[in-house]
């Protein structure tokens, strides 16, 4: 037993280093027609699967320890995501609902100490949501019986947004989740700092000076506010090129490796990655999301000319491979034990088909 708990606290901080990047940065633009989401994903390896999530799939806890109890649940829709660590593990994704979900690196974070609700993983969690959620109040409404689990070691916060537009960021902040959405969300971006500290700096700096007088850096704030600052000047051109004019502006070079943009509107994803800048597009409605057939992946540096080529069924090798890639070429993962890398290649197995 002893052994079993040593593994699952190793499991959960090689997952903690692992999604720790520390300068992504997320935004929601909309027009007459269109309503996207953009995101850059900065880390010092691009390895990842996009992965083909089903709906009914019956699934488990997965790597927490007690005091925290087992949940069970059935997903509700199907989803395409983005991963690192693997399938069920996202870094984030769109269900068939068209909600979103990001997350991002945010220093301070404190996760709720175990109560009467069900805890998650941080990444376990954003399956969760959409494997369940059709809009943001659905999210937040969750926190009546689910939290994420203080055993969850990575920092971080999220912004969410849905099919009607409704867009929050989710903070831990002192053991309670803090969101700001409506009113209190004047600017749909988010980077590395508590959403409210990046509002008062974009509003400090005003338009003029931001733009002409001070060169924009590469900090969290500057991200922050230099993405706000395109968002409010759009104009009648594509939004989809737009939208990776921003994400260009708030790159951090080499360290940028994924730059999507989904368009919720369509339920599509249009995404490039460091080593291969074509842009490459899915949409949802390709896709065959019924628990019938095997989750599917495809190498997120891939080119896609065929969806039924290219797209593979996910198996224990295919995560257990990813995590080796990833492992081996972040000089911190490298410590991840095997019995770990296991452990988490091996859960999508604990998973079946609901009746």
């Amino acid at each position: 037993m002893k052994t079993i708990i040593k593994t699952l606290v190793l499991v959960s901080i090689s997952l903690s280093l692992a999604i720790g990047a520390r300068a992504c940065t997320t935004f929601c633009l909309s027009d007459s027609t269109h309503l996207v989401f953009g995101r850059n994903y900065d880390f010092p390896t691009g390895y990842g699967l996009v992965v083909i999530n089903k709906r009914n799939v019956k699934k488990t806890t997965a790597m927490l320890r007690p005091p925290e109890k087992t949940m069970e649940w059935t997903s509700k829709y199907g989803s395409i995501t983005f991963n690192q660590i693997g399938q069920e593990f996202p870094h984030g994704g769109i269900n068939e609902k068209g909600l979103v979900i990001e997350m991002m690196w945010l220093e301070g974070t404190r996760y709720p100490e175990a109560d009467e609700r069900y805890g998650l993983t941080e990444l376990q969690w954003i399956q969760y949501q959409l494997d369940n959620a059709a809009s943001v109040e659905e999210v937040l409404a969750s926190r009546e019986w689910l939290r994420i689990s203080n055993q969850s070691t990575a920092p971080l916060h999220f912004l969410v947004c849905d099919a009607n537009g409704n867009t929050a960021s989710i903070e831990y902040i002192e053991g309670k989740m803090v969101f700001h959405r409506g009113e209190d969300l004047p600017l749909r971006v988010l980077s590395n700092d508590m959403y409210g500290e990046s509002l008062k700096y974009t509003e400090s700096r005003s338009e003029s000076g931001g733009k002409k007088n001070t060169p924009w850096t590469s900090s969290s704030p500057d991200r922050f506010a230099r993405a706000a600052y395109m968002i409010k000047n759009y104009e009648d051109e594509d939004i989809i090129d737009y939208s990776f004019d921003i994400l260009k502006a708030v790159s951090q070079g080499s360290y940028t490796h994924w730059s999507i943009v989904y368009d919720i509107s369509n339920l599509s994803i249009n995404y490039r990655t460091l080593p291969n800048q074509e842009i490459r597009s899915l949409s949802l409605e390709d896709f065959d999301f019924s628990c019938g057939s095997p989750a599917l992946y495809v190498d997120i540096n891939e080119n896609i000319p065929d969806i039924e080529r290219a797209f593979r069924p996910c198996n224990y090798q295919t995560n257990r491979d990813l995590l080796e890639n990833v492992c081996n070429n972040v000089k911190f993962l490298s410590q991840m034990p095997p019995e770990a890398r296991d452990m988490t290649a091996n859960y999508p197995e604990t998973t079946s088909c609901a009746p």
